[in-house]
C-alpha cells in the first residue's frame, strides 16, 4: 500500500504541474480502481491515497469546497444491490470529498455525520456503474496529505493507517491520575516534559497550537459529579500549550490562559471519564521540563474567585437622589476609574474594561419626560457599566466620543441606577469625571451650540415622493462634507463631517414597500438622517464599499432631512444621493 501511495503522489505532482485547471474524469485515477458488487467483502474496501491538490473543487459545483488534483484519486465500478453506498475518507487534516456518479452528477462533502472533520457521502438507492472519487483538502497549500478512502455498504469509517495525529489511546508517558470529584490534596501535580514533533492541530482542532508527542503525557480518570469545575493547567519556564481530549471525544486546547505564557483549561460541569492530556511546546525545539496541575480550585492550584460586580455593596464615591429637571445639569462626580475585576467576565454581553467590585456611584432617579444620559470623561480610555432599576446591565466604551463612554436611556425608569466607571485596560486606576444629565453626554449639551438644524433650507433642494414613484432610484448630485462633527452635532452614533443645514429634504408618503436612502461616491462618505419622528439615524458603510445606506422598514410618512458627510474632515467630495424603494444604489 505504501508503494502505491508514493506512486500516486508522483502522478499527482506530474499532472498538477501541467496545464490542467479543472478536474477531468477521463484521466486515469491516481491510485487505481476496483470492481465491487453489492455484498462485497471485506467491507469497507479501503485504499491509501494522498489528499489535496491545486484545483478548486468548486469548479465542479458551487456547493463543493476544497482543493483536488485534475485526475480522480480512485475509481470503482459498482454493481448495486439492496444496500446504500457509503464513501468516506479519513485524514489528519480537514479533508473533502468530490464524487462523480455514474449518471455524471457531482456530489461533495466536507464533514460527514459522526466522523468529525472527515468527509462522507451516503448514496441512497445507489446506481450501478463507474464512480470517480477525488479526496481533497479544505485548505490550499497544505501539500498532499496521507489519507484513507473507504467504500462501504455499512457506514462511514474514520480509520486511518497513515495517521500521525495525537493518539489518546496510547499509554501516557507520565502515568495516570484516578480522581473523584471533591478530591483531597488539591492540586495534584505531575512532572512532565513538554514538546514533541507533531503539530497539535493535526487530527484534532485547527485552533490548537504547539507541538506534542503521539502519546499523551497524562491520563486523568475523573469520576463522580460534584459542584466543581475541573482545571487543567501547566507551568514551565518556556511558552507551553495544552491539548486535551475529554471523555466525549471533544478536543480542547489552550496557550496562555493561566498567564505568564502558561496554558490553562477550565472545564465547566466536567463529564466523568478519561481525560487524555498532552503537554506541548509552542515552538519547535527540545522538550522542556513542565508541571501539569489538576485542580478543582483554579489554575495552577490557585483559588479561582469568580469576577463579580456587586450592587449590594456601598458605592465607592457615594450616591444621590435626582428628580427630573434637576440642577445643576450635568450632575458631576470626580472619581478614580478602574479596578481589578474583568467586567466582561463578570457581566458578559459586550461589556469591556476593569472596575471595582462595588459600584463607583449610584443614583435614585425620579423620571419624567426627558431622556437620561450617563457618561464619563477621562484622559485615558474609560468604560461604563450601569445596572438599571429593572436589573438589566448596560455597558459602553466610546459612545460619548474621544474614548469617553456614554449611555443614553430613552424613557428612563424610576429607581436606582448603580454605576461603575472602568478602564479599558487592566492597570493603574485613572482620574475621571462621571456626568449625569438630561441634556447630553459630557459636561455640556451635545454639539456645544453647533447642532444640525432641520429648520434650515436644504443645500440641494427637496422633493415630495409617494410609494411607487418613478424613476426609481430618485438621485441627487451634490458635494458631501462640511465643518461639523456629526457625532457632536447630531448623535454620538453618527460619523463624519457635515454642514449645519440638511443637504436634501424628502417628503415621503409610503406605499407597501420599504424605503432605501444611500450614497455613491469615490470617497468614504456617511449618512445622517432626521426621520419624521425626530430620531437621528446614521450610517457609514451600510451600502458596501465605503458607501453609506439606511434601510427603513415600514417607513413613516413625513419629512426626512438628509445630510451626506465625509468620514474625514477636509474638502467636500462629489457624491450621488439615491432614494429608492428597491434597494441601495449600485456602481
Amino acid at each position: 500500500m505504501n508503494s502505491k501511495l508514493l506512486a500516486g503522489v508522483a502522478l499527482a505532482a506530474l499532472i498538477a504541474g501541467g496545464l490542467a485547471h479543472a478536474q477531468d474524469p477521463a484521466l486515469p485515477p491516481a491510485y487505481g480502481s476496483v470492481r465491487l458488487s453489492s455484498g462485497f467483502e471485506p467491507d469497507p474496501a479501503s485504499v491509501g491515497v494522498r489528499a489535496g491538490g491545486a484545483i478548486y473543487a468548486g469548479n465542479a459545483s458551487d456547493y463543493c469546497s476544497g482543493y483536488i488534483t485534475p485526475q480522480a484519486s480512485y475509481a470503482f465500478d459498482y454493481d448495486a444491490g439492496g444496500y446504500d453506498l457509503f464513501v468516506s475518507a479519513a485524514s489528519d487534516v480537514d479533508a473533502t470529498l468530490l464524487v462523480r456518479a455514474p449518471d455524471g452528477s457531482w456530489h461533495c462533502n466536507d464533514d460527514g455525520e459522526g466522523i468529525g472533520l472527515n468527509p462522507g457521502l451516503r448514496f441512497d438507492n445507489p446506481q450501478s456503474g463507474n464512480y470517480r472519487v477525488w479526496v481533497g483538502t479544505l485548505s490550499p497549500g497544505v501539500g498532499y496529505e496521507p489519507a484513507m478512502l473507504h467504500i462501504s455498504e455499512v457506514g462511514f469509517s474514520s480509520a486511518n493507517a497513515y495517521s500521525r495525529a495525537p493518539n489518546p489511546n496510547l499509554a501516557p508517558e507520565s502515568g495516570t491520575l484516578d480522581l473523584r470529584a471533591g478530591f483531597a490534596d488539591d492540586p495534584r501535580t505531575v512532572r512532565v516534559t513538554a514538546g514533541g514533533e507533531i503539530s497539535a492541530d493535526r487530527g484534532t482542532s485547527p485552533m490548537c497550537r504547539g507541538h506534542v508527542n503521539s502519546a499523551p503525557d497524562l491520563w486523568v480518570n475523573y469520576t463522580g459529579r460534584g459542584d466543581f469545575d475541573l482545571y487543567l493547567s501547566m507551568e514551565a519556564d518556556s511558552d507551553t500549550t495544552l491539548l486535551v481530549q475529554d471523555p466525549n471525544g471533544n478536543w480542547l486546547c489552550d496557550d496562555d490562559t493561566a498567564e505568564n505564557l502558561n496554558p490553562g483549561l477550565r472545564i465547566e460541569d466536567p463529564a466523568a471519564g478519561r481525560y487524555a492530556v498532552w503537554a506541548g511546546r509552542f515552538s519547535r525545539g527540545p522538550d522542556v521540563p513542565a508541571t501539569i496541575y489538576v485542580s478543582e480550585l483554579g489554575f495552577l492550584g490557585n483559588i479561582d474567585t469568580p469576577a463579580e460586580l456587586d450592587y449590594s455593596l456601598p458605592s465607592n464615591y457615594g450616591s444621590a437622589d435626582l428628580v427630573s429637571g434637576f440642577t445643576p445639569d450635568p450632575y458631576t462626580v470626580d472619581l478614580m476609574a478602574g479596578g481589578d475585576v474583568d467586567v466582561n467576565e463578570a457581566v458578559g454581553q459586550n461589556c469591556r474594561g476593569y472596575a471595582t467590585t462595588a459600584p463607583d456611584f449610584d443614583i435614585t432617579y425620579d423620571a419624567d419626560n426627558l431622556d437620561l444620559y450617563i457618561s464619563a470623561t477621562s484622559d485615558g480610555d474609560a468604560t461604563l457599566v450601569v445596572n438599571a432599576p429593572d436589573g438589566t446591565w448596560w455597558c459602553d466604551d466610546d459612545s460619548a466620543g474621544s474614548l469617553n463612554p456614554g449611555i443614553r436611556f430613552d424613557n428612563p425608569q424610576d429607581g436606582r441606577y448603580d454605576i461603575w466607571v472602568g478602564t479599558y485596560s487592566e492597570g493603574t486606576p485613572e482620574p475621571a469625571t462621571l456626568h449625569i444629565s438630561e441634556l447630553g453626554f459630557g459636561d455640556e449639551f451635545v454639539g456645544g451650540g453647533s447642532a444640525l438644524d432641520v429648520a434650515l433650507e436644504a443645500n440641494y433642494g427637496s422633493v415630495s415622493l409617494e410609494g411607487g414613484f418613478s424613476p426609481d432610484p430618485y438621485t441627487v448630485d451634490l458635494v458631501a462634507g462640511g465643518p461639523l462633527d456629526a457625532g457632536e452635532a447630531a448623535d454620538p452614533s453618527c460619523r463624519g463631517y457635515v454642514t449645519e443645514a440638511p443637504d436634501f429634504e424628502l417628503s415621503f408618503e409610503p406605499g407597501a414597500l420599504d424605503l432605501f436612502i444611500s450614497v455613491l461616491a469615490d470617497a468614504d462618505t456617511t449618512l445622517v438622517i432626521n426621520d419624521p419622528s425626530g430620531r437621528w439615524i446614521c450610517d457609514d458603510d451600510g451600502a458596501g464599499s465605503l458607501n453609506p445606506g439606511v434601510h427603513f422598514e415600514n417607513p413613516e410618512a413625513g419629512v426626512y432631512d438628509i445630510w451626506v458627510g465625509t468620514y474625514w474632515s477636509g474638502d467636500g467630495q462629489p457624491a450621488r444621493l439615491g432614494i429608492s424603494e428597491l434597494g441601495f444604489q449600485e456602481d
